[in-house]
């Protein structure tokens, strides 16, 4: 059985929470932006602006999906005391995801909200092994909050990532949001942002 440890969440959970939340909207508001995040201690594998999220925009009324890496008793165990945070078995009724990229083979699961609601679609919080560093797709990211093109390079995409994230599907405002997280840093890339592989 594997051993379950408390670990340290925001050391001021009010004040770093918001600080947290203010930078996640600058990151969604201006996509491809880089933002850095700490907290006192990892939750396992779980990287350090990942876990920071989580704590931010996680509460009793924000149904969360884990994917099988990330599905251990020790995430579970955090994320419910830190959060409070229902973990859902069932990825159709997730407002968030959370999943290494690299698991992501379809997206045709994740709730893309609907015409009435479509502030319900689901969130994709993606943990990568880097952003804009030497490995990954290089990304030309266009649109809302993009004053000119940015660029954007994130490692672990799948193929069905790629697809969704130059397709876009889901006819606007339906679609995912997807934040990808790598060590103390992350990125947003919104619904509104048009994206080609360079």
């Amino acid at each position: 059985m594997s051993k379950i440890d408390l670990i340290k969440g925001f050391i001021d959970p009010v004040n770093d929470s918001q600080f947290t939340f203010r930078q996640l909207l600058k990151a969604m508001s201006e996509p491809g932006i880089l933002c850095k995040f700490t907290t006192p201690e990892p939750l396992g594998f779980m990287s350090e602006a990942l876990f920071a999220t989580c704590q931010a925009l996680l509460d009793q009324q924000t149904p969360v999906w884990l994917s099988k890496e990330f599905d251990t008793p020790n995430i579970r165990h955090n994320l419910s005391f830190h959060t409070g945070a229902p973990i859902l078995d069932d990825v159709s009724n997730a407002q968030f995801a959370i999943a290494f990229a690299g698991e992501v083979e379809n997206t045709a699961s994740f709730h893309k909200g609907d015409v009435e609601y479509p502030e319900t679609a689901c969130t994709l919080l993606l943990q990568v092994n880097a952003l804009n560093g030497d490995a990954g797709d290089t990304l030309k990211l266009s649109g809302p909050g993009i004053e000119t093109d940015v660029y954007a390079q994130i490692s672990d995409l799948t193929p069905a990532i790629l697809t969704y994230l130059t397709t876009r599907p889901d006819r606007f405002p339906l679609g995912l949001d997807l934040i990808f997280a790598a060590e103390d840093a992350l990125l947003c890339i919104p619904r509104s942002t048009h994206v080609e592989v360079c």
